[in-house]
């Protein structure tokens, strides 16, 4: 018994001794020489032409972004008529004409001493979709429970699909979405401790707020009046693509996935004195080249990646631009050369069934910010079951 307890004791030492040498491993990270980084994205929409360079900086630093300001941006097309580009800010050029579909461009940046070139890209046609339409589903999403521990979930509600044509002079697309759902506020459906909530200067609104949610950010006494509102939802994480399989022959993509929204739409609002009004949904297309199509699908692959077996190895996804000049010098971006169309839709989530949805095609594109709510007045782009 003796030599059991000097054994445990022996063991008991040699952990203390082993935990009392822990430390914490911090990796030496060098500092990288600065390399430029090009975002770009030209289109048919000059409010949306315009590249972004940059340098990089070290893994800890926290110093603001370096710009790369003085540069000479072009686009260069195939007939060597050039597009010269405008410094607005620092680092940020725009142009003032739009490139042309069916043609070829390169972009070609020159800074101080160095030439940066990409390769030459076609211009697709403008994109265009055969329909849009919803599917009831029922998702699998991670919530957390009353215990506050994740826990998966069915989520019934709408997805939403696009079937879209594919021909030899574009068969791949980028899509971005901009899901708005309308909220309204009616202060005489509330009672009096509800009404705190839409009181920024209550004194007992923060205690209230912690039980039914964010209190609506709106400033000034609106308990007496009648609220429009509405909070946008959009991409997260991962590139939107479509393309045909290789080695496939096909003309037309068809459901093609763009954004799942659920039939409770009391989880996307601020509060629970919001009552959901129906959604508007904005639908940017891209025609890409298949270069682009490949580019994004990499980035798309390692973004995805969450340690199993069969996860893409983590590498460099290389862009295409080289510098001319030193070809040693490596340049982080890619030459991003898209046609572009906008599409917008109403649509009313209905009950579950087909038959309960409705769901328009809008005429007027209005300028919608973010979020927002307007008094007693709806705002201009506001829609509801009837047309315009």
């Amino acid at each position: 018994m003796k030599q059991l307890s000097f054994i445990f004791f022996g063991v008991s030492l040699f952990l203390i001794l082993l935990a009392s040498c822990e430390e914490y491993y911090t990796p030496a990270i060098d500092d990288m020489p600065k390399l430029m980084v090009v975002d770009s994205h030209i289109t048919n929409d000059p409010q949306q032409n315009f590249v972004r360079i940059s340098k990089t900086r070290s893994f800890y630093s926290t110093s603001a972004i370096d710009w790369v300001g003085g540069a000479v941006v072009e686009l260069v097309a195939e007939n060597f008529q050039i597009i010269k580009g405008r410094e607005d800010a620092p680092g940020y050029y725009v142009f003032p004409s739009t490139p042309v579909s069916g043609r070829r461009y390169k972009l070609r940046i020159t800074y101080l001493k160095d030439i940066f070139e990409s390769d030459y890209l076609m211009m697709p046609p403008i994109p265009t979709i055969d329909s849009l339409y919803t599917r009831h589903e029922v998702e699998k999403v991670y919530k957390t429970n009353g215990y506050n521990v994740p826990e998966l979930f069915d989520q019934p509600g709408r997805q939403i699909y696009i079937d879209a044509p594919v021909t030899p002079q574009l068969q791949y697309y980028q899509f971005n979405y901009r899901a708005i759902i309308q909220w309204v506020f009616n202060p005489y459906w509330m009672n009096d401790s509800a009404n705190v909530l839409i009181h920024k200067k209550s004194a007992s609104s923060k205690d209230i707020a912690s039980i039914y949610g964010p209190i609506v950010p709106l400033g000034d006494d609106t308990s007496k009046h009648y609220l429009y509102g509405w909070i946008s939802e959009t991409n997260k994480n991962l590139f939107n693509l479509a393309g045909p399989k290789e080695f496939s022959v096909t003309k037309r993509i068809e459901k093609h996935p763009i954004v799942a929204l659920a039939y409770n739409s009391y989880e996307y609002l601020d509060s629970t004195v919001q009552e959901p009004y129906n959604w508007i949904v904005i639908l940017d297309q891209y025609g890409i080249p298949k270069e682009s199509f490949d580019f994004h699908e990499k980035l798309n692959r390692q973004f995805s990646a969450d340690g199993t077996l069969f996860d893409p190895v983590i590498g460099q996804v290389y862009g295409n631009i080289l510098c001319k000049t030193d070809p040693e010098k490596i340049v982080l971006g890619f030459f991003d050369l898209n046609s572009y169309k906008q599409y917008r839709y109403y649509l009313n989530l209905g009950a579950g069934s087909d038959e309960t949805v409705i769901l328009r095609q809008l005429d007027e594109f209005f300028d919608i910010p973010d979020r927002g709510y307007r008094k007693d007045e709806p705002p201009i782009f506001w829609e509801t079951n009837y047309k315009r």
